[in-house]
């Protein structure tokens, strides 16, 4: 039986059938990495992100390696971010997660201090690591 952390991962990497294809996370002591296409209740594709469950002192958390929207700006990275955290309540799942820029040649959106604010919206604390504590639905 999964852990509530990887149940939590796979509700939404099998939720969406856009697959990303990279080579990182699979070897003795790498973790399991599961990109994945995020869509809209549409069926639209909106961004990207990536899972892995990590053990972080005696608990598994799930750790967000990216979150990224195609079109910036139109509010996809928060309707993604909204519904991580949803089913992290469901699942009663911590997330963790790095706040880094990923710029693409241009400018970020986001600076390191707006992408640490705009994270902390979503009730996350901490001082470069961020962690976020599951709320009672």
């Amino acid at each position: 039986m999964a852990s509530p952390a990887h149940a939590l991962v796979l509700s939404l990497y099998t939720r969406f059938s856009g697959r990303i294809a990279i080579s990182v996370g699979y070897g003795p002591g790498l973790l399991e990495i599961f990109p994945f296409v995020f869509e809209d209740t549409c069926g639209t594709p909106i961004g990207t992100a990536a899972l892995a469950v990590m053990v972080q002192g005696e608990r598994e958390v799930v750790h967000l390696y990216h979150l990224g929207a195609f079109k910036p700006g139109r509010g996809h990275g928060t309707k993604m971010l909204e519904e991580l955290c949803l089913e992290a309540n469901r699942f009663l799942v911590p997330i963790s997660l790095s706040p880094v820029p990923s710029p693409d040649g241009t400018p970020p959106l986001l600076d390191d201090e707006a992408l640490d604010a705009w994270y902390r919206r979503f009730g996350f604390t901490g001082n470069g690591h961020l962690m976020r504590e599951p709320s009672a639905q």
